[in-house]
């Protein structure tokens, strides 16, 4: 997603925001925004659309006109209740005034009563769109070309002509083989991977892996019942690190960083510049955020909050932001940081937060105009640090490779700093991703997921099993 279309996305989830909250709209003005924020919405992806267009002689009016390969007429309703089958008869009627060929659409930003489902059973000249849909373009998940061409096609299989987002996104019949992890007691990794470690430190290599190309890990997280997260191109692979058994978490392809499981049992993880919520019980797939095009990591803050570090437009100059998430899209509060060359927001607590960076790192607090002045930088210990974690408000835990497969993970305690401390050293390409909780008031344990491809193209998922020392020795003696 380039960047005018994102920052253009932003712009148009705070106008989505303005109609669902401001009390001072009547249901004409609601309704006339809405034709005009779809209209744009289409406008930003690069499609032919007018809001409102009036026929011929006055005798009708169509709320969206617009072309993508066919000719579109859309009717879109923003109403207290689910429609009825009335609007859908309506434009139904009006298709008989248009030329062959000519597709209509029903758009309801409430969904639809029984009576409208029954209707479009016995017809196949609309198709139904929901709030989900206008989301799904609004927050980057999918170009509105896109969504129409797995509609139809969905419509076409099924006979559906309300699809839920989910069974063109996260399809059934789609779903493909769950990548294997296995205990590197069973097989080995290609190479002794842990080197050196410092007094205290326990590291040992626990899963192995080689996955297809599609299933290039990104991130990692912890879940409950001693289970990870781990994402990968082809979506989140759930591993159980008792039975070293692996299943999807969720089938999505596009997903990146790390996900965040919910105590509800929902997954929620960024997906092309989208953030996403799966509930898997329901099939539900939720949009909660969106215009993250770029790069962009998720951190799930200690205190039950989510943020959204986003970089866009290259590491020098580009627009950076920390977003706090909300429940919906257009929730979101941005905070521009001019810190460019960052890789990872870690939150310590409250709106601070620990900018990972190459060649230099920095706190910023985002409720307090957040600058990051260069006599705050701390000189960072590792170039590319994206595998950055914090177990409490003061420490970071951050690993790369230094060079060639010389890899290196690192304490910092933010009341010492400058001064970093190297935990362990390991030989791997590189170190994709860390997830480190508190223990105890000295100790912490957590994972390092590394990659152990070699010369090969295949990702060779190496994951290392840590316990840590939280705090310097000195600063344990003292307490």
């Amino acid at each position: 997603m380039d960047l005018n279309l994102t920052l253009r996305l932003r712009d148009l989830l705070a106008t989505y925001k303005g109609l669902r909250d401001d009390p001072g709209l009547t249901p004409q003005k609601r309704g006339q925004a809405f034709n005009t924020l779809i209209a744009d919405v289409l406008k930003a992806w690069g499609h032919d659309a007018r809001p409102s267009v009036i026929g011929v002689g006055g005798r009708d009016e169509t709320d969206v006109f617009f072309t993508i390969g066919h000719h579109y007429i859309l009717e879109a309703k923003w109403e207290a209740a689910p429609l009825s089958a009335d609007p859908l008869t309506k434009l139904s009627e009006r298709l008989s005034t248009r030329p062959p060929g000519t597709r209509a659409i029903v758009l309801s930003a409430t969904g639809f009563n029984s009576n409208a489902l029954e209707w479009i059973n016995r017809h196949n000249e609309l198709l139904l769109m929901d709030s989900s849909h206008i989301e799904a373009a609004l927050c980057g998940l999918l170009d509105p070309e896109e969504l129409l061409h797995r509609l139809y096609g969905e419509t076409a299989a099924s006979g559906n002509r309300l699809v839920p987002l989910a069974d063109i996104v996260v399809p059934r019949h789609a779903e493909p083989d769950v990548p294997v992890l296995t205990r590197a007691a069973e097989t080995p990794p290609p190479w002794p991977i842990v080197k050196t470690s410092a007094e205290g430190v326990d590291a040992s290599v626990e899963f192995t892996g080689v996955w297809q190309s599609d299933q290039h890990p990104s991130g990692i997280s912890t879940a409950p019942a001693n289970r990870l997260l781990i994402t990968t191109n082809a979506g989140v692979v759930e591993l159980h690190t008792t039975t070293s058994k692996t299943n999807w978490a969720l089938a999505l392809p596009g997903a990146e960083d790390r996900a965040v499981r919910g105590i509800d049992g929902s997954v929620t993880v960024l997906c092309r510049g989208a953030l996403v919520r799966w509930h898997p019980k329901t099939r539900n797939l939720q949009l909660v955020a969106g215009g993250f095009g770029g790069y962009a990591t998720l951190e799930a803050g200690r205190d039950g909050t989510l943020w959204v570090y986003n970089q866009v437009g290259g590491l020098f100059g580009g627009s950076v932001t920390i977003s706090r998430i909300g429940e919906r899209p257009g929730d979101e509060t941005r905070h521009d940081v001019p810190f460019p060359n960052g890789m990872r927001a870690v939150h310590l607590a409250d709106e601070q937060h620990f900018l990972s960076g190459t060649g230099h790192s920095t706190s910023v607090n985002v409720s307090k105009n957040p600058s990051a002045d260069k006599e705050d930088w701390i000189t960072s210990a590792l170039p590319d640090p994206r595998a950055a974690t914090g177990p409490d408000e003061h420490t970071i835990f951050a690993a790369s490779t230094r060079s060639s497969l010389d890899g290196s993970l690192q304490r910092l305690d933010l009341r010492n700093a400058p001064a970093w401390t190297e935990l362990l050293t390991f030989t791997a390409n590189r170190a994709t991703d860390l997830t480190v909780k508190r223990t105890s008031a000295a100790r912490a344990e957590g994972w390092l997921l590394a990659d152990a491809s070699g010369n090969t193209q295949k990702p060779t998922p190496v994951l290392i099993k840590l316990t840590l020392p939280a705090q310097a020795q000195a600063d344990r003696a003292a307490s």
